[in-house]
């Protein structure tokens, strides 16, 4: 069986908080990323879910995680039809 799970992904950019501090924003991301962001991706599993949301969230542009949870009940069997 092929299952794809829901991952919920808690993350926020260090670098605009730093300018949010003092006022400032940063030049490409919103104010917003200065708190946390909940992210729901679909992922086969646990590594293949931070494998893609450090592709789109990079390290190295200030996105941290905090925190990977899976949603259990979206887990779901693609072959099901319906």
């Amino acid at each position: 069986m092929i299952n794809t799970n829901i991952y919920e992904v808690v993350m926020y950019n260090t670098e605009v908080r730093k300018l949010v501090e003092f006022h400032e924003t940063h030049p490409r991301y919103d104010d917003g990323w200065a708190d946390s962001r909940y992210i729901e991706l679909p992922a086969l599993n646990l590594r293949s879910a931070i494998k893609k949301i450090r592709s789109k969230y990079p390290r190295r542009r200030g996105f941290k995680i905090t925190n990977i949870a899976q949603i259990p009940e979206f887990t779901h069997d693609k072959r099901v039809r319906f």
